[in-house]
């Protein structure tokens, strides 16, 4: 009996409802807004890789599933930020892109009134938002201080933010330790594909992940080589709707052209780099500690 196991990144019924496919007036990519796209496409793989994690290992989930899969993808970018200052955050940028993305689908108010969406297994949009920003303030209250007020978290959650990070990093810590060491190979071991576009406008974003190695990169930047049991395939598609899922059968991880699309087609609303000009223009203008 055939079995397949679909996993749909949270907001795409918002983004079939709030977003045209086609983007034809967009002749070439926007490198702003493809920073915007990149942070988001990174998470939806992390966010699946995570799903083949658990499935693979029968890790114990309490809780929703969505929710330790979103908890393993955000660690693992914001311990990447912790390992590379040099990079100047731009693993947090990705997170912050993020979230940025679901606060803009809740505002465009579409969720509200959709009971697949209130109903669904994933969090809404505003929820993932806040579970985000979060994590990354609670990662390094100090250097952070000013995101909740920033993106509207309130005391009440932000006072508790730093245990939230702690508590979803000892969980992230808990499997690496019992299944990274049982699994061997490379990330070269897995197989990248980019399937040939149906439409010019996919063409483009394929054109552009290609370039940048956007699955191989991701792929390393989790360390799927030592987590995976297994090798998989990772590929991109022009699949009709806009989306994203894990192939339990076919062992591939499935990222939609048309999912990437309207994230391109979302950034043109994004404000993250004016929220990196606020946290930075704060740090300039806090008062220096004093010392006697």
């Amino acid at each position: 009996m055939f079995y397949r196991v679909i996993k749909y990144w949270a907001v795409t019924l918002l983004l079939i409802t709030a977003l045209p496919l086609r983007a034809a007036e967009d002749v070439e990519l926007d490198p702003y807004r493809l920073d915007f796209v990149l942070g988001n496409v990174v998470f939806v793989t992390l966010h699946e890789l995570a799903h083949v994690v658990i499935e693979d290992f029968d890790i114990p989930v309490l809780g929703n599933s969505e929710d330790a899969a979103d908890t393993l993808a955000a660690v693992t970018l914001i311990r990447e930020n912790i390992k590379h200052p040099e990079q100047g955050n731009r693993y947090v940028r990705m997170l912050l892109s993020v979230a940025n993305a679901n606060l803009l689908l809740w505002r465009r108010g579409t969720e509200k009134d959709n009971p697949e969406v209130l109903l669904a297994r994933h969090p809404l949009s505003v929820q993932r938002a806040a579970r985000i920003n979060c994590m990354v303030y609670g990662s390094d209250p100090e250097l952070f201080e000013p995101l909740p007020d920033l993106v509207g978290l309130p005391d009440l959650r932000a006072d508790w933010c730093e245990q939230e990070y702690a508590d979803a990093e000892h969980a992230w810590l808990w499997v690496r330790k019992n299944f990274v060491q049982k699994s061997t190979g490379t990330a070269s071991d897995h197989e990248y594909l980019y399937d040939a576009a149906r439409e010019a406008d996919h063409e483009l974003i394929r054109n552009w992940l290609i370039q940048n190695q956007v699955l191989e990169n991701t792929v390393t930047a989790l360390g799927a080589s030592k987590v995976l049991p297994d090798t998989i395939t990772v590929r991109t598609l022009s699949c009709g709707y806009v989306g994203a899922y894990w192939d339990i059968e076919d062992r591939e991880l499935i990222l939609c052209y048309e999912l990437i699309q309207a994230l391109y087609r979302l950034s043109s609303d994004q404000d993250i780099k004016e929220l990196e000009d606020k946290i930075r223009k704060f740090h300039r203008d806090k008062p220096a500690d004093s010392t006697n």
